[in-house]
Order: structure tokens, then sequence, then C-alpha cells
């Protein structure tokens, strides 16, 4: 998907693609919400309508904009990422540092910062590998600097730290997405397996469905990339949709296994 290209709304689900809920809510008639597979103020244009409940909508935010407000923030205004709203007032982001011998914590201007992209880079998920659930795979990270024109850290400061990824919030946001575009696809011809983990409140690895690709890969024209491809562990075919956010910086592409083919192996 380019950057600015317009939304894509597909038909109404008519539940919530989560939790199977038919209503918004117990009181009150509004339609269930709209989800888009990558969030918009990511630059998502893909939008699925009426497919998600309140109580769903309020958990994936809780991990989604942590995603957003930390990691991927700075990244996103920097670059020019479409955003949901229009601004109102200074892009700023919170940062940790020392200044003057004591540390602080205060929001600042993304303008006056310098700006890195940090994504991690995984090995496959677990279940196409045999690998034990709760073993992870973590190769290492890709990071990009976005401004060379730019100190490496903010005046006044004699130390500065960018803000920590919650690998399991992004997991969660990496699952979200795996999901939402499984089903765009398949819709209700396969065995979800990411529901109950997208909608965890407490931490769990799940790396058993949540990898990546270690190779890197060269730069694409795409500000994401998204597609989904059948793989077979154990005699069972395994829906696996393949991510890579900022395609076009060259980041990682990871690998999440929405669920498995219903009854018997696809055709080929």
């Amino acid at each position: 998907m380019k950057n600015n290209a317009p939304t894509t709304r597909r038909s109404p689900r008519g539940k919530c693609i989560y939790c199977g809920s038919t209503k918004y809510c117990d009181n009150d008639s509004r339609v269930l919400g709209d989800e888009h597979v990558i969030a918009e103020s990511l630059g998502g244009t893909l939008s699925l309508r009426q497919s998600a409940c309140q109580d769903c909508e309020r958990r994936i935010n809780h991990f989604e904009q942590t995603i957003l407000k930390t990691v991927l923030y700075a990244p996103r205004v920097h670059l020019g990422v479409r955003r949901k709203r229009r601004k109102r007032s200074e892009d700023r982001i919170k940062v940790q540092g020392t200044v003057e011998g004591k540390d602080v914590e205060v929001f600042l201007p993304v303008r006056n910062l310098p700006v890195l992209l940090f994504l991690l880079k995984l090995g496959p998920p677990g279940i196409l590998v045999d690998r034990p659930v709760d073993l992870q795979d973590m190769r290492g990270a890709i990071v990009r600097n976005l401004s060379f024109d730019r100190p490496p850290i903010p005046p006044g400061f004699t130390s500065f730290s960018s803000p920590i990824m919650d690998t399991f919030k992004f997991f969660q946001f990496l699952a979200k997405i795996a999901h939402c575009f499984a089903v765009d696809c398949l819709g209700d011809n396969f065995e979800p397996s990411l529901p109950d983990f997208i909608r965890a409140k407490e931490p769990s690895p799940r790396s058993d469905f949540v990898g990546g690709i270690p190779d890197d890969l060269p730069p694409s024209e795409n500000l994401h990339e998204l597609a989904l491809e059948w793989r077979n562990s154990r005699n069972l075919a395994y829906a696996v949709v393949k991510i890579r956010l900022f395609a076009n910086l060259g980041m990682p592409t990871y690998l999440v296994v929405a669920g498995k083919a219903k009854n018997s192996l696809p055709a080929g």
C-alpha cells in the first residue's frame, strides 16, 4: 500500500471478527465499529466495515496506541505518514534523559529530536518449525536513522533514550493485523488462531504464532506490504500472513500464523 492512498472499505461483516458478537455493546443500538487492518494513523488503507464490538475495540486500542505513540510515533510523524486527524498542535513525544546531572522525563517536539525507526528481527513462528511454545527466537533488530541532519542527542541533554518497545504488545499489534487480513482474504473459511491472544490482558509468549523472516530484504516501493500464503506443518495447512511495515525503508518481514484450514489441506 502507498502512503496517502485512498481507503478501501469492505462490505459489512455484521459480527465482531474477534469475539463473534453481533452487537456493538449490550446497551447501545449502534452498529459494530469499522476496523482498519493496519491502523489508519500508520497509513492503513484497508477497512473492514462493521467488524468490531466495543469491548474488543477497547482491548485493541490499549496495545495499538501503546505502539503507535511510542516506538512508531516519531518515525510516522517525521515521514509524514497520513494522520487519522489533522494536527491541532505541534507533535511532541515523551523522552527520558539527563540534563545538568538530573534524570528528566519531558515532552519534546519531534522536529528537534533524532528519529530512529527500530523494529525487531524474528525467526520463524514456532508452530511452523516445531519450536516449544515458550521459546522465543529473536535474531536482532533493524534500525534506521531517519534524521541525519540532527545531532544524536537533543540540545541541553548529556544522555538520551528513545522509547522502549513492549514486545508483548508489539506481538499483539502484529497479530491484530494478521487476523484482520486473513478475515478479509478468507472470510469464515479458516479456523482462527489469534483472537484469544489479541484480546488477552495478561502477557503471554506467543512466538509459536508470531515470527518473521530473519534475512534482510531490499527496500520496496510500498509503504507497507501484506500477503497471505498457506504453509504445511505436521500435515496441517496454516494460513500465514506476511507483514512488512515500512517496506520502503527495508524493514523486516514478519510471519504470523492466522489460523489453519478447515477439515483438509487446500489444493496446491
